[in-house]
């Protein structure tokens, strides 16, 4: 007999209650997903990583004119990957990481050339462009296992950065919450390229964040904080648009099922799923990458 204590026993209860009322409403009365007619209608590519085998979708970046995809092991055999992808979105090479981690978020500091990347048990690791890019056989980290898990709660109570995006020689991670607030933490890039883990700014957000990223509309001059939220493979996903100086929210939109990281590259926002991965939809044909115009979207604000 497995002995429990009550706490873990309250947390389990908590997990898989919030579970069940998420799959419940995500159905309509006919069963079926409700699909975002608004969303499609911003879209202007899609494109599927052949042959994903056991390997699940997460992490998001550009470096240069390639495209970084983090991608880990769904039976822990494998160590993490990153899929390099060309501008197309088409051909690809792979890149074995040192880490079996979920490796939930990849980012790119072009000042110090650093592609950072969400590694295990609240820390986050470092990688030098070139050996990412070139053709090392091994990979092997510049920083590795910097310790930011303070505050970062996840959904089994355990410290866990879930996703990282660099913007302006800052570097923005949170953890991804189902029953309190999510918490992204702001820090600072010292000269050097390590961050300064002495101190940071805390943001607090509504739960289920799975990545975020910025946009600053020069015309406007505004700059937002646009947030990627989603749980399970039963419900659609959720793009959430902050005023990044008042911390408004102006727009909100269904997108498909199981979203993952997403970035702005110029006028697009392009955003990718794990919904394809062996493990969640054997028999099923979903979309890996989604590529959408990004003034579409924030075409129509909140009332």
């Amino acid at each position: 007999m497995v002995n429990i204590t009550k706490q873990e026993l309250i947390r389990n209860i908590k997990i898989y209650s919030t579970i069940f009322i998420l799959t419940i409403s995500s159905y309509n009365i006919c069963n079926k997903i409700v699909t975002s007619q608004e969303f499609a209608s911003t879209i202007e590519q899609e494109q599927n990583i052949d042959d994903l085998e056991d390997y699940v979708l997460q992490g998001l970046c550009k470096v240069d004119d390639k495209y970084l995809i983090s991608a880990y092991d769904s039976n822990h055999n494998n160590k993490s990957i990153i899929y390099i992808l060309d501008e197309e979105l088409k051909r690809y090479t792979i890149k074995e990481l040192d880490t079996y981690s979920h490796v939930g978020g990849i980012t790119y500091d072009p000042i110090h050339e650093n592609i950072w990347i969400t590694d295990t048990n609240g820390t986050i690791s470092a990688y030098d462009k070139e050996e990412i890019l070139g053709h090392h056989k091994i990979t092997k980290s510049k920083y590795k296992n910097i310790y930011v898990g303070s505050e970062l709660d996840n959904i089994f109570g355990n410290c866990s950065a879930a996703y990282i995006t660099y913007n302006d020689n800052k570097l923005y991670l949170g953890n991804f919450n189902t029953k309190d607030n999510t918490i992204i933490k702001e820090y600072n890039i010292n000269d050097d390229g390590m961050i300064d883990t002495s101190n940071y700014t805390k943001l607090q957000l509504t739960g289920f964040v799975q990545g975020i990223t910025f946009y600053e509309d020069e015309e406007n001059n505004k700059k937002y904080l646009i947030i990627s939220s989603s749980y399970g493979k039963y419900f659609n996903s959720k793009l959430e648009i902050y005023d990044f100086e008042t911390f408004e929210k102006v727009r909100e939109m269904n997108t498909e099922k199981m979203m993952e990281e997403i970035i702005v590259d110029d006028d697009k926002l392009i955003t990718i799923y794990e919904a394809n991965a062996k493990i969640y939809s054997p028999q099923q044909s979903n979309t890996d990458i989604i590529i959408s115009d990004i003034n579409k979207i924030l075409k129509k604000k909140t009332k």
